[in-house]
Parts: structure tokens; sequence; C-alpha cells
């Protein structure tokens, strides 16, 4: 393609010339009252070129130098990337941008070789084509556009220097094999996680997708490599716009939603999505989507929880009062029977000290007794029934039969549960029948001791049972 400073030049010299340029090429004239079709025609052109301020600071550059230098040239200067071979008459070489600049006329076309040294040490030869645009080409708006510089393979390709066109096929395998790095860099980071876990691209597409989430969603690898992430969870595309939008590395809290497989089935998803805006030194942003799935996880939890309702269903269906405390003496266990007894709810009743339903004296040193069974494994109420008082909500106090049971639990730590049997009533019925016994014993057996009195009642009972089975014959 040929250099369109000619163009340049002649359409703002006269416009018959330009009419003329225009018919006798497919490249467009260059109007000289906008910048615009030049920057259109160096979007199109296969070889470098830019344009640069007055300090010679690169302002825009197209896809192909982009390309051939493969490095952002962004805000670096023309001077930082070139270096301008001896082509003053006096052999002195012109280093300096401030040189080059004053020497440039209004659209009079400069030339200069120039030379890249590459990694390896071996010299790349261009030239550039300078060219110094009017004020009044740029418009208001593109003030800081001082020049533009047009870059094409040098002449001399001798003594195996390279050509533009190998430099172009060298730099278009370079950066496919930078793609290629960049997607493994990114496999290794999703294979390492036991979750479903996917990389994705800034438009929403599956750069690379780990075994879990191959297995998850049902699809094969290549099915899902660049499948649309919001075909299988919509929210995980909704996050991502609102990362790029927030321009934030990652949403703080995980979000509960769903995701759906291959063969349709919908599933409960825990979500979390991560923005590295520069991953593995590419200057690309790319996005991880960490997935863990909750399916299971609900049914299990659901499993548990109708476990613990039937326990509790049969813990409730005793008629005596049940406890069940861990090795600190926090309650984590209660029946109704309990909340009857005590005048507590079941939410006053878990997560609270066993000593709540102690007496005043007992309560004072129950998590001591307990503390020195844990450090002895000394028995002196575990597998024991012993009768204790009791202390209701309403600070009265009754009478009760504590049985108390361990049980070691598969990670080491104890559990106690406590049985309650309420003595009131089987103390008032003693005490019934001693007052009976007593009214007894004054009323037919004064005089008489204990024993006598027994031995006269057993003669009494005998004689009437003898005389109602004569009477019966």
């Amino acid at each position: 393609m040929s250099c369109p400073f000619a163009k340049l030049h002649a359409g703002n010299s006269s416009s018959s010339t330009a009419s003329t340029e225009t018919s006798a090429s497919s490249t467009p004239a260059i109007d000289g009252s906008t910048i615009n079709r030049l920057v259109t025609f160096m979007t199109g052109s296969p070889d470098a070129a830019f344009l640069v301020d007055r300090e010679g600071k690169i302002v825009y550059r197209n896809k192909a130098s982009q390309l051939m230098f493969l490095t952002d040239v962004n805000a670096m200067s023309l001077c930082s990337i070139f270096s301008f071979a001896p082509t003053s008459p006096r052999g002195v070489a012109t280093t300096c941008w401030d040189d080059i600049a004053n020497s440039l006329a209004n659209s009079e076309p400069q030339h200069h070789n120039v030379y890249v040294t590459d990694n390896d040490g071996s010299r790349l030869d261009f030239r550039i084509n300078l060219v110094k645009l009017p004020p009044d080409f740029c418009g208001e708006a593109n003030r800081d556009v001082y020049a533009c510089a047009y870059v094409t393979p040098a002449h001399d390709h001798t003594n195996g220097r390279r050509t533009m066109a190998s430099i172009a096929e060298e730099g278009t395998e370079h950066s496919a094999e930078k793609s290629s790095q960049l997607r493994q860099h990114m496999q290794d980071v999703v294979q390492a996680s036991l979750d479903p876990m996917v990389g994705l691209h800034e438009d929403g597409t599956i750069a690379v997708a780990n075994d879990p989430a191959v297995h998850l969603f049902g699809y094969t690898r290549d099915e899902l490599l660049g499948k649309e992430i919001a075909t299988i969870c919509p929210t995980a595309r909704e996050v991502q716009n609102l990362l790029d939008f927030m321009n934030a590395p990652s949403i703080n809290q995980k979000q509960k939603t769903t995701a759906a497989t291959k063969d349709g089935q919908e599933l409960s998803i825990e979500l979390g999505l991560s923005l590295n805006q520069s991953f593995a030194a590419s200057k690309q942003a790319v996005y991880f989507a960490h997935m863990k799935d909750l399916s299971q996880m609900e049914e299990h939890r659901s499993e548990i929880e109708h476990k613990d309702n039937l326990c509790q269903a049969m813990i409730n269906a005793s008629f005596d009062p049940m406890f069940g405390i861990d090795q600190r003496g926090k309650i984590i266990v209660v029946n109704e029977a309990a909340c009857q007894a005590f005048g507590y709810t079941r939410a006053e009743f878990l997560e609270q000290n066993i000593s709540m339903i102690c007496n005043e004296k007992d309560a004072a040193s129950h998590d001591k007794y307990m503390r020195r069974y844990l450090r002895t494994g000394k028995k002196r109420v575990v597998g024991r029934k012993r009768a204790v008082v009791a202390q209701r909500k309403d600070g009265s106090e009754f009478h009760v039969e504590l049985g108390v049971s361990e049980v070691t639990l598969p990670d080491g730590e104890k559990m106690f549960c406590g049985y309650v049997r309420d003595r009131t009533q089987e103390r008032l019925d003693k005490q019934n029948l001693r007052r009976k016994e007593a009214v007894i014993q004054d009323e037919f057996f004064t005089g008489l001791s204990p024993e006598d009195a027994r031995g006269t009642m057993r003669r009494k009972l005998s004689d009437a049972a003898a005389q109602a089975r004569a009477t019966m014959q």
C-alpha cells in the first residue's frame, strides 16, 4: 500500500488534483478539513502508522503497529521505539525529536531510515515517512495531534535483514503463541480448583473450564469452550457486567443462584466471580467464575433436618424432662416435658447453662463439678441416680430424681444426657400414707408399741377373713 502523504499534500494544494488522485486509486482521498479519513486510512493499512503530538509522544496507533511491535506503545515517544540512522548531509545521527520536529514543514513528507533492535539482538530496518499536519486539518478537538508517521519496510533487504512480510508473519505467530500461553495459564488456574470453575473472556464467553465444571454441566470440554456463560448461568454474566462497570476485582459476597445443565436440569449453586485486570502479565482482563454445587448439600441438609425432627419427636414423646448438654454445660437439646416442668420455652433453654434449673446452692458449684470430672474422670453423678432440688423459672423449688449418662462424640468431645423425674407427687403420697398410718395408730392401737399394733392388726384381719369364709360355706 502506497504512502498517503502525496495525496495529503495534493489535497491541501488543489481540490482538482485531489479529485484526480481519488479516482486513480482505491484509497480514499484525505479531506484537508478533517482527520477522520486519515484515521480510517491508517486503520485499514497493513503497515504500521502513528499519530504523534508536538513532543513526539504517540497518541494513536493502528492495528498493524500493535501486531508488529507487540507492545503497548501508547504514551511512548516515537524515538523510544526507533533508532534513527545517520541521514543528514554531515552524517550526524538524528536522534532528537526536537531536531526532527523543527525540520518538518506543513504537509511536506520527510523520510528517515530507522531500525529496531529485537530481543535476540538482530536489527530490523524500516523507513518512516513523517508529515506535519496543518492545524486546520486536525480540528479543534484534536489540537494535540502534530504529525503522522507511516512505517514501511526498508528498501535494503540484504545482509540477512528481514522483510516486513516476514516480520508481520513472525508477529502473528508470536501473538498466537502468547494467546496459547494465556489460555494454558488460565487452564492451570481453574484445574487446580476442586469445585467447578471457568475462565471467561470480556465478552462473557468461556475460555477455559476445569473437569468438575465439565462433569457438573454435562457438556464436553469442546462444547463448553466458546459458549456464552449466560446460557448456563445468567447471574454470572450479570455479575461480570457489574464488575466491569465498577472496575472492581470481585464482589465480596458470594451469591446463591441457579444454573442449567446440558439436559435442562436446574441446579442450585453458590457463585463467586473475580476479575484480574492483567492476568499473567498479559494486559488482558480475565474473569474467573467459581461455583459450588449446592444441590447435594441441600439434599443432605434436608435429610439431616428430617433426622433431627425425628429425633426431637422421639425425645418429646418422653413424659419426663430430658436435657442434652455439651461439656461446657450448655443446653443443646431439650424436650417439651422439660419446658412444661420448668416454665421456660425451648428458645429460652437452648445455648444456656444447665445451672439455670439448679437451686442457688447447686448452681454455684455445678461448673466446678463438671470441670473436675472432665479433668479426673472420676464419676460422682454420671451413671447414677440421685435426689436433688431443682428450681423453676418462677423461682419455686421442687424435688427431683436426676440421672446422667455420658456420650462421647466421634471428634472426642463429650455430651451428657440428663433425665429428670419430678418427685413432688411421690413425696406427697408418702406423706399422706404416713399421716393415715398415724391416724390408725391413734384410733385403734393407743398404748401399744408399733410392733404390737401391727401384730394385733394382722390377727384381726386373719379372724375377719376366717369368718368370711365360714359365712360363704
